[in-house]
C-alpha cells in the first residue's frame, strides 16, 4: 500500500492527463473558436441556428481555468457573434441585436456556471487529496511507531524507522545520528543505504556533528533546499565517496523533555522546495517517533535495570551458599552475568591475585572458545588488568587499533574495545574484571559503573574464598597436626615416627613429594631417611644424599634456617633429581632440639601448587613437633639400652656367681670323688691280671676300666678349669688355627653325619693372649653341640671376624637344625639345663665360664629361618689373673 500511495504521489493521476497542460486548455479553445468562425457563414447558408455553438469554447474556459474566465470568455463571445452576424448577413447587425439578446445572456450565464463547476471541482480534489495525503500520513506514521514499539527484531529498529519515513516523504534515501549525552558525540547508527563498511558505533567529526548540534538546539526541523550551497557536511566520515548525489535534506531532531536522541536525515537526490505542510508532518513524526523511542529507551532501562537487579540477586544469593555451591561456580556466575549485562561485551575475564603478588590467576571466563584458564594468567607488570589493580583506576579502551599502549606489541590483538574495572575490598586489593568486544567505542561510562557493581560482588566473592579456603585450610592444618601429635605422642619408635610424618603430610596436603634427611656423622652428608611414595623408596633403596652444601637441602643445613622458593631454577644451590622432574617449588626446614640440627623437612611441589608462607609455617609447626618426639624418642631408647645394659650386666654377674659356685663345689666334689675313683681303677686292674676270668667278663672289665677313665679325666678338667690360673699359662692363640684343630678331630664325625662344614676365617685375624686348652675345648662344645642338633644331613658354618673398633674378636657358629626350644633358650648357660637326651648340660655351662674369665662374651640365639647361631665375642686384652 505505502509504494502505492508513492507512486501515486510521484505520477500523475487520470484527471491531470485529461486536463493536459494550461497550454494544451488555451489552443484547445482557441482551436474551437477558430473553427466557429470558419463554419459560420457555411452553416448560416443552410439556415441553421449557429450562435449558440459560441458556448462551447466559453463552457471550456471556465472549465478550465474557472469562473472569472468563463465570464470573461462570454463577454468576447458576444462582439465576436456581432462582427460575425454583420459580415455574413445582410442586416447581420440589425438581426444580432433583434435576436441574440436572449443568447448572450445564456452564454454569460453558461460561462459563469462553467467556471463555478471548475472552481468546486478543484476544491473538491484538494480536498480529497489532502485527505488521502493525511490518511497516508497518519498510516506510515502508525506503522513507524508499531516498527519501533514492537519490531519483529529489536536489532532492526532504527532501520524500520528509516523505511518508514524514507516512504512518508518519499525521500531516496534517509540515515539516523544517535547523539551521546554523556560523551557529547553524534554516533552514526543506521542507514538505507547499503555498505560493506561497519557503521555501528562510527563516530562522527566535530564538522559532521556540527548540524545535528543545531537540530538539537533548535529543537524543530531543519530543511536545505539546496544541499550544495550549505554550510554543513551532510555525508558522515564512514562514506568514502558521497553514495547518491544529495539535493535537498530533511533534518529531523529527536527530543522529548528529558530525552535527545539524535536526528533523522532524510535525502532527495533531486531539488525540492518544501511546503510548510511538509516541515509541519516532519514535526509532527519527529515528537511521536522521539515519544516512541523514549519509551523504548525507558522500557529498555527498566528492564536492564530489573535484569541486573535479578542478576545481582542471584550473585548475592549465591555468595550466601559459597559453601554449598562452591566458589568456582559464584565466579563463573559473575562472568556469564557480565557477558549478558553488558551492551556488546563479547569476552570476559575475572582475575584474582596470586599469593605471591606476582600473577594474575583466571578464576572464570566467558564467550572464549578455549575453556583452559592456563592460557589467561598474566603478570601483575606487564598486562592492563595488572595496571588497573594497582592505580585503582577504571580503564576503557575504545579502540585497541589505536591505542598507543597496544601499537608495538608483537602479539596480535583480537578485540578492539576494552574495559577494565579492579576488584577491591576497602584498600584491599584483591583481582580485576576485564571485558573485551571486537567492536570500536563499545563500552561507555555507565557500563563501567555497571561493572564496578560486579567488582564488588567479585570482592565478596573473592573474599569468601579466601576465607573459605583460610578455614579449610586451618581445618585441615588442625587436624593433621592433631594427628601428627598424636601419633608423634603415642610413639617412641623414630623410625615409625619419620615414616607417618612424611606420609602424613603428602597425602594431607597433596604435596608432590616430602622427604627427611638425616646427617651421616661420618662422612657428614645428608642422608635420605624416608620418602613419599615409590620414589622415596627408590631414593631410599639408592641410597641417596647430598654433600654439605649441594641443594637447598645442604643450603637449609648450613644456615640453619628455613628456605622456600617458587622457582627452583633461580637458586644457584639446587640440584634437581632425575626421579623429581616436575618440582618447581622446594621449601626445606631445620629439625632442631636445642640449637642442634637432628636431621631436615623437605618438601618440594610442581608448578600447579606454589609454595606460601603458610606452607612454611605448617611444616615448620610439624618439625618442631617431631624435633620434640625425636628427642624424647631418643631419650626413651637410650633409657631402654641403659636398662638392657643393666639387665645384661646384673644377668652375668649372677650367671658369675652361680658358676662360681658350681666351680668351688664341683671342685670339692671333684677331689672327693677322685680318691674312690683311684681305689675303683686299681682294684679293676688287679682285677684283670686275674685268671680264670672268661673272655666275655674280660670285655666288661675293659668297658668299666675305659669308663672309669673317661670319668677321671672329666673330674681332671673340672679341676683343671677351676683351678686358679696363673700368667705363665696364657700364650699366643691363633683362633682360625683353634677351629681347624678341633675340625681335623670331627671330620670323621662330620663325615658318618653328613653334615656339610663351612669356614670362612677373618685372613688377618689377630692372635690373643688365652689359655689355648680352654678355648679348644670351647670351640669343641659349640660344634659339637650343634652337630648334635642336627638329625642326618645338614650345614655347619664358622666364620671370624675382626671387629676394629671394639678391638675384639667375633666366632659365629651357625647350623641349619630345629634350633633352641624357646623354653630353655634363656637358661642356656645354666648348668644342667639341656635338651639332649644324652648329656650333663654342663658343657655350655663350662664354656661360659671360660669366655668370661677371658673377659669375653657369648650369646644363643635361634635363626629366623631354621637353627641356631652362638656368638662369641674375645677382647684382644683378655687375661685375668686370679
Amino acid at each position: 500500500m505505502i509504494s502505492s500511495l508513492a507512486r501515486w504521489l510521484k505520477n500523475p493521476g487520470p484527471r491531470q492527463i485529461i486536463l493536459g497542460s494550461s497550454r494544451n486548455k488555451v489552443a484547445l479553445i482557441f482551436a474551437i473558436t477558430i473553427l466557429y468562425v470558419l463554419i459560420f457563414k457555411t452553416l448560416m447558408d443552410h439556415s441553421l441556428v449557429i450562435a449558440p455553438l459560441i458556448a462551447v469554447p466559453v463552457v471550456l474556459a471556465g472549465w478550465f481555468f474557472g469562473r472569472k474566465a468563463g465570464v470573461f470568455a462570454s463577454l468576447i463571445s458576444i462582439p465576436l457573434n456581432a462582427l460575425l452576424y454583420t459580415i455574413t448577413l445582410a442586416g447581420g447587425w440589425d438581426l444580432w441585436v433583434e435576436t441574440s439578446w436572449a443568447g448572450n445572456i445564456m452564454t454569460v450565464l453558461v460561462g459563469y456556471i462553467a467556471g463555478r463547476l471548475h472552481n468546486e471541482f478543484i476544491e473538491r480534489e484538494r480536498m480529497m487529496h489532502e485527505l488521502r495525503s493525511r490518511e497516508r500520513y497518519l498510516t506510515l506514521i502508525k506503522i513507524t511507531i508499531s516498527d519501533i514499539l514492537s519490531p519483529n527484531n529489536p536489532d532492526d529498529r532504527y532501520d524500520y524507522l528509516l523505511t518508514r519515513l524514507s516512504n512518508l516523504f518519499v525521500a531516496d534515501y534517509a540515515y539516523f545520528v544517535r547523539w551521546d549525552a554523556t560523551l557529547e558525540q553524534a554516533i552514526f547508527t543506521a542507514s538505507t543505504v547499503p555498505s560493506d563498511q561497519p557503521i555501528l558505533g562510527a563516530i562522527l567529526a566535530p564538522n559532521e556533528s556540527a548540524l545535528i548540534e543545531t537540530l538539537l538546539q533548535a529543537e524543530h526541523p531543519l530543511v536545505i533546499d539546496d544541499v550544495t550551497k550549505s554550510q554543513y557536511a551532510i555525508h558522515p566520515g564512514y562514506f568514502k565517496e558521497p553514495p547518491l548525489p544529495a539535493q535537498s535534506l530533511i533534518c529531523i531532531p529527536l527530543i522529548t523533555k528529558d530525552y535527545k536522541l539524535g536526528a533523522v536525515f532524510i535525502v532527495f537526490n533531486t531539488a525540492r522546495r518544501f511546503t510548510s505542510e511538509e516541515i509541519d508532518r516532519a514535526r509532527q513524526a519527529g515528537d511521536q517517533i522521539a515519544i516512541a523511542l523514549s519509551l523504548v529507551q525507558q522500557q529498555a532501562e527498566s528492564q536492564k535495570r530489573l535484569k541486573e537487579a535479578n542478576v545481582l540477586t542471584n550473585i548475592g544469593q549465591a555468595l550466601s551458599e559459597t559453601e554449598r555451591v562452591g566458589i568456582e561456580t559464584v565466579f563463573q556466575l559473575i562472568a556469564d552475568s557480565t557477558k549478558e549485562l553488558i551492551p556488546g561485551a563479547e569476552q570476559v575475564v575475572l582475575h584474582s591475585i596470586s599469593d605471591d603478588r606476582e600473577f594474575l590467576i583466571p578464576q572464570a571466563i566467558a564467550g572464549f572458545s578455549q575453556p583452559e584458564k592456563k592460557h589467561f594468567n598474566l603478570r601483575m607488570g606487564e598486562s592492563i588488568a595488572g595496571q588497573v589493580i594497582t592505580t585503582g583506576k577504571v580503564v576503557i579502551i575504545s579502540d585497541a587499533e589505536t591505542d598507543s599502549r597496544f601499537l608495538n606489541q608483537q602479539k596480535p590483538v583480537k578485540f578492539r574495545s576494552l574495559m577494565v574495572v579492579p576488584v577491591q575490598s576497602g584498600e584491599k586489593k584483591l583481582g580485576a574484571i576485564s571485558v573485551q568486544s571486537s567492536i570500536p567505542r563499545v563500552f561507555t561510562p555507565d557500563d563501567s559503573k555497571l561493572l564496578g557493581k560486579l567488582g564488588t560482588q567479585a570482592a565478596i566473592a573473592i573474599e569468601n574464598a579466601h576465607l573459605l579456603e583460610n578455614t579449610r585450610q586451618a581445618l585441615k592444618e588442625s587436624n593433621s597436626l592433631y594427628r601428627i601429635n598424636q601419633g608423634l605422642a603415642t610413639s617412641l619408635d623414630p623410625q615409625q615416627l619419620i615414616i607417618d610424618t612424611v606420609d602424613l603430610l603428602q597425602k594431607n596436603f597433596g604435596y608432590y613429594h616430602v622427604q627427611i634427611y638425616v646427617v651421616d656423622p661420618k662422612t657428614g652428608d645428608y642422608v635420605l631417611h624416608h620418602g613419599s611414595g615409590e620414589i622415596g623408596k627408590t631414593l631410599k633403596e639408592q641410597k641417596h644424599r647430598l654433600r654439605a652444601g649441594e641443594g637447598i637441602v645442604g643450603y637449609t643445613a648450613e644456615t640453619g634456617t628455613p628456605f622456600f622458593t617458587n622457582d627452583v631454577e633461580d637458586v644457584l644451590s639446587f640440584v634437581r633429581n632425575p626421579l623429581l622432574p616436575d618440582t618447581k617449588s622446594e621449601l626445606t626446614v631445620p629439625i632442631k632440639s636445642g640449637g642442634q640440627i637432628l636431621g631436615l623437612l623437605d618438601i618440594q611441589q610442581i608448578a600447579s601448587g606454589s609454595l606460601t608462607p603458610r606452607d612454611l609455617q605448617l611444616v615448620s609447626a610439624v618439625a618442631d613437633q617431631l624435633a620434640i618426639t625425636l628427642q624424647k624418642a631418643n631419650l626413651y631408647a637410650d633409657l631402654q639400652n641403659s636398662l638392657q645394659q643393666e639387665k645384661a650386666t646384673r644377668n652375668q654377674l649372677v650367671q658369675n656367681e652361680r658358676l662360681a659356685v658350681m666351680g668351688r663345689l664341683l671342685a670339692s666334689v671333684s677331689h672327693e670323688l677322685n680318691n674312690p675313683l683311684q681305689a675303683i681303677q686299681n682294684a679293676l686292674f688287679l682285677l684283670k691280671e686275674e685268671e680264670g676270668i672268661s673272655e666275655q667278663g674280660k670285655q666288661d672289665l675293659e668297658i668299666v676300666l675305659a669308663e672309669s677313665e673317661r670319668m677321671t679325666g672329666l673330674i681332671e678338667r673340672l679341676r683343671d678349669t677351676y683351678r686358679p690360673t696363673q700368667e705363665e699359662d696364657y700364650q699366643q692363640t691363633q683362633i682360625n688355627t683353634l677351629i681347624e684343630d678341633v675340625f681335623a678331630l670331627i671330620t670323621t664325625h662330620l663325615r658318618h653325619h653328613k653334615i656339610a662344614f663351612e669356614f670362612q676365617p677373618e685372613p688377618e685375624l689377630p692372635a690373643i693372649f688365652a689359655l689355648t686348652d680352654q678355648l679348644r675345648q670351647v670351640i669343641l662344645n659349640l660344634l659339637m653341640n650343634a652337630v648334635e642338633s642336627m638329625n642326618t644331613g645338614g650345614k655347619l658354618s664358622v666364620c671370624t671376624n675382626f671387629l676394629k673398633d671394639n678391638r675384639e674378636i667375633l666366632l659365629t657358629i651357625s647350623d641349619n637344625g630345629p634350633g633352641i626350644d624357646p623354653s630353655i633358650l634363656p637358661y642356656i648357660f645354666d648348668a644342667f639345663i639341656t635338651n639332649k637326651q644324652k648329656g650333663t648340660g654342663l658343657g655350655l655351662t663350662i664354656s661360659y665360664d671360660i669366655i668370661s674369665k677371658h673377659r669375653g662374651r657369648i650369646t644363643a640365639e635361634n635363626n629366623p629361618d631354621q637353627g641356631a647361631t652362638l656368638k662369641v665375642w674375645l677382647p684382644l686384652e683378655n687375661r685375668e689373673i686370679a
